[in-house]
């Protein structure tokens, strides 16, 4: 039997990007029972592929759907077709994910299709998406303000999790589907929701595409040859996208323990519609995907990477952009204010608040260690230093502890603190400091310090104060600084 169907079909299949899927390939093909998924059945059938069937029952239409169930068994049975029954229950799936029942039976069905995949062992799916599915699907990507990817509407062939999955029919028409089954004299079901137009396809369906239709005939043919020009499109773009992507990162994140940092004077230098989505791919790094991320977010990044350091912008999932000197960063790690934590008392002997005693025999020094549970903490030890080179170390000090009055603080800053910077006993604004060290804003008030009263002895991981150094035969506290909140941690000394 020869029919226009098959000639689309076969001319699909044989196309470039269906290399992956040989001549007699073993397919699964997805078979509800209506006209479209019974025709890919046996359209593949006849043209020699090895075909399975799975039907998914989604537990929402009652007796209509147990009879479209029996008659796929039918049908499976006298056309010789191995079939796969999987039910599945949709409402309880939109009721536990907070979706839509379409978008629950569309999660569920997929799900379904997959582990089946697995089951038997079969790597190539086969959906029986055509033109109109198409046409449909880029209306509606269209209205809801989908990206260039979307307005791209379905592909041909994709890879999923190892699989393809392939639309052999994507370029047949509805009329010539049902036409090829009359021929056959081979009947199909009908799913009743398909009337109902509070559902946002069958609306585009039965409202939208025969209004174009009536402007012009060939509406649906369009739709789809621009949607397969903006495919094209969209993977020279692709291409281009990841090539700048690589070239702007400077640190590559997971948005989880590392941040993803880029580099602002590059991205400022792309042109915008690149730079959109060089931004978008940041954004998708950190998320794993793109499914949460609206235009309002691409435009808050675009407004850090053009406005002054210091800025801020929410994204999904708890992330957060930071616009910083050169860089604009991307984290889920922002430190919490340090409280003031006194590091001993007067007499030099105990240390309250994040740290505990710890006794040391033979020794003349009292020391005390971090608490396991504490995210900054300090740990502190006497001695009389001796001379020689300071070690230069980012989270271990010594400071001179003669020269300084008792009870000294861990906190973070506050109104009125600087720092000793000549041996003149010269005086700068801590402010002024972190302003000069180009220490974003929002980091400021997140930084550790020792401190006793508005003196701060020593800037964590940065500088000490002149009058903190200490000297041969001066007596020193050497105080380690453990790091471990805000993505920060103090690793040397751990």
């Amino acid at each position: 039997m020869k029919h226009p169907v098959l000639d689309r079909i076969k001319r699909t299949m044989e196309g470039k990007a269906f290399a992956a899927v040989p001549a007699g390939s073993r397919i699964l093909a997805a078979v509800s029972g209506g006209a479209d998924s019974v025709c890919l059945m046996l359209s593949l059938r006849q043209l020699g592929y090895d075909v399975c069937a799975v039907h998914v029952e989604h537990g929402i239409r009652g007796e209509e759907s147990l009879e479209d169930c029996a008659f796929v068994r039918k049908l499976c049975e006298e056309q010789g077709i191995a079939l796969t029954v999987v039910p599945v229950n949709a409402p309880s799936a939109a009721q536990e994910f907070s979706l839509s029942l379409e978008e629950a039976a569309r999660l569920v069905r997929w799900k379904a299709l997959m582990e089946t995949s697995d089951r038997l062992g079969i790597r190539v799916i086969a959906t029986a998406h055509h033109r109109t599915d198409q046409a449909e699907t880029v209306l509606w990507n269209l209205i809801r303000g989908s990206s260039l990817t979307g307005l791209g509407g379905i592909r041909a062939v994709r890879q999923e999790d190892g699989r393809l999955i392939i639309r052999p029919m994507i370029d047949c028409e509805r009329g010539q589907i049902e036409d090829y089954l009359r021929q056959r004299k081979v009947s199909w079901q009908t799913d009743s929701t398909n009337a109902d137009t509070r559902l946002t396809r069958n609306a585009i369906r039965r409202k939208v595409l025969p209004l174009l239709e009536e402007l012009n005939p060939q509406s649906v043919l369009h739709i789809t040859q621009a949607a397969s020009d903006l495919q094209q499109a969209e993977d020279w773009l692709s291409e281009q996208t990841e090539s700048t992507f690589r070239d702007v990162i400077r640190k590559n994140g997971d948005g989880k323990e590392k941040d993803l940092t880029a580099d602002r004077n590059a991205l400022r230098q792309c042109p915008d519609f690149l730079r959109a989505r060089v931004l978008r791919r940041m954004i998708a790094q950190c998320e794993g995907g793109e499914k949460d991320i609206a235009r309002a977010h691409v435009a808050a990044l675009e407004k850090l990477v053009d406005g002054p350091n210091g800025g801020q912008a929410s994204l999904p999932d708890h992330l957060t952009a930071f616009s910083e000197e050169g860089i604009l960063r991307l984290t889920r790690s922002v430190a919490e204010k340090t409280e003031e934590v006194a590091l001993l008392r007067e007499d030099g002997t105990y240390c309250l608040g994040c740290c505990s005693p710890l006794s040391d025999e033979g020794s003349q020094d009292s020391r005390w260690e971090a608490k396991p549970d504490q995210t900054i903490s300090a740990e502190v030890s006497f001695l009389t230093w001796q001379g020689g080179e300071v070690p230069k170390k980012r989270y271990t000090k010594y400071l001179a502890y003669d020269t300084m009055a008792p009870c000294p603080v861990l906190r973070t800053r506050r109104e009125g603190d600087y720092l000793i910077v000549s041996s003149d006993s010269g005086r700068k604004k801590l402010k002024d400091y972190l302003i000069d060290e180009k220490v974003p804003r929002l980091r400021r008030d997140h930084i550790p310090l020792i401190a006793q009263g508005s003196h701060v002895l020593w800037v964590v991981g940065m500088r000490i104060s002149e009058k903190a150094k200490v000297f041969e035969g001066a007596k020193a506290m050497r105080v380690t600084v453990h790091l471990k909140a805000g993505g920060m941690e103090s690793k040397e000394e751990l």
